[in-house]
């Protein structure tokens, strides 16, 4: 059996060009050390050189909504594919995404509904998030905005009731953005069988931040760094 599931993978590999789903945090001009995390920035120039660079090479940058369409539908797939997805909502976001509207390139959003009042109620206090009015007037079809969680929280560490107040109350809120659209990233790519079923039961996609390269998986969306 674990032959023969070897050599079926083998096959999806051949048939199917990988769409590489990426995942970004901060991408702006300087990094702030009082509030940015050094691994999570990416210089603003650098960021648009892999871009174009990857465009050059035949890379189309395509929406998380239209890439698990083909996730789920492509039976052969040589185009290739790329989804950029933004973690956390941070207030850095205000330098790239005119540029993505710009130049028509889809990005997906993850965010936690309470840091929308622009502040942090994580360790750092110094942290500065896009606020609500920001998050609405993000109308551009190029832009998506998907769920983080009502705060950032390792979906392990919760209870099943916890964990399902913290999807509900989150999409309550993001439901009534222009942009929304069902897809949960976990946080840390941390989760459990029973935080995929209380998802499954809302209707809403699970994503995952574990360096996988998404081939045909129906069930989850996996993430890369942009390295």
């Amino acid at each position: 059996m674990k032959i023969f599931d070897k050599i079926w993978r083998k096959w999806i590999k051949l048939r199917l060009q990988p769409i590489r789903v990426f995942c970004l945090h901060h991408v702006c001009s300087t990094l702030d050390a009082e509030w940015m995390n050094a691994f999570d920035w990416m210089q603003i120039d650098e960021f648009k050189s892999k871009v174009i660079a990857m465009q050059q090479d035949g890379v189309e940058f395509i929406s998380l909504t239209n890439a698990y369409k083909h996730i789920s539908d492509d039976w052969v797939r040589c185009k290739k594919y790329a989804v950029l997805t933004f973690d956390d909502g941070y207030a850095s976001l205000r330098e790239i995404l005119p540029w993505l509207e710009e130049q028509q390139i889809s990005a997906t959003l993850f965010i936690n509904g309470k840091y929308l009042d622009g502040k942090s109620y994580r360790k750092n206090p110094q942290e500065q998030y896009l606020t609500r009015d920001e998050l609405s007037a993000l109308t551009s079809p190029m832009i998506e905005i998907g769920s983080h969680g009502w705060v950032h929280t390792d979906a392990t560490q919760m209870t099943d009731s916890d964990f399902s107040e913290y999807i509900n109350k989150n999409v309550r809120l993001l439901s009534t953005q222009q942009c929304y659209v069902p897809f949960h990233a976990y946080t840390w790519g941390k989760h459990t069988s029973t935080c995929d079923e209380i998802l499954a039961n809302r209707e809403i996609i699970p994503v995952l931040v574990d360096g996988m390269k998404n081939y045909n998986d129906k069930q989850y969306v996996h993430r890369e760094l942009m390295d």
